[in-house]
């Protein structure tokens, strides 16, 4: 195409000048992009690990705290088995300890809750006597420390003798139980550990 021989070798030296140039260009760019990703991905890694730093005593005494819980709530008898012996056990305890004339109790098949997958319920109800306003309460707090699991009190209702020297307590208390094989229990426990 170039007519004049003379300027052949220039232009192809100017050409190839060119194209050396433009991929020295190009590498240096690419390189230059490369070193500030690699820049901005050290420095999110490092605003990171310096949040840690920051949130790690927050977040040692909340794992402490969530431990602790997990663990009262394993140790009250909630999860696990129903232990109707415990609460019977209580129960007579409570009658020694309150001086009960009498104290009558009937426990109803254990059922499943419509509340949480796993979460079982089963009802106490009892009579006791001589029973006033005072030592109701006195009998569900005794059952509330010494009793093991957790329970609700569904309804209670004191009849009072005319005399006004004492009645009878008509209570039904519902005893919640977590089945122990529960997945949402085992998961909760596992995300405490990580």
């Amino acid at each position: 195409m170039i007519s004049h021989p003379r300027l052949r070798l220039p232009i192809a030296l100017l050409l190839a000048s060119l194209l050396f140039g433009a991929a020295i260009f190009q590498i240096s760019l690419d390189t230059r992009l490369t070193s500030e990703a690699r820049l901005i991905s050290e420095k999110s890694h490092a605003q990171h690990a310096a949040r840690g730093v920051r949130e790690a005593p927050a977040k040692l005494l909340q794992d402490q705290t969530e431990a602790a819980l997990f663990q009262h709530i394993r140790d009250s008898g909630f999860l696990g088995p129903e232990n109707r012996v415990g609460w019977i056990t209580a129960l007579a305890q409570t009658q020694a300890r309150l001086q009960l004339g009498s104290l009558a109790w009937h426990m109803t098949p254990q059922t499943t809750s419509a509340l949480a997958p796993d979460l079982y319920v089963s009802g106490m109800e009892f009579t006791a006597s001589p029973m006033d306003p005072a030592g109701l309460g006195t009998l569900i707090e005794h059952l509330r420390a010494s009793a093991p699991g957790v329970f609700t009190v569904d309804h209670c209702a004191l009849t009072l003798d005319p005399a006004g020297s004492g009645g009878q307590a008509n209570c039904r208390l519902n005893w919640w139980t977590l089945a122990q094989g529960n997945t949402r229990s085992r998961d909760w426990h596992a995300d405490q550990n990580q």
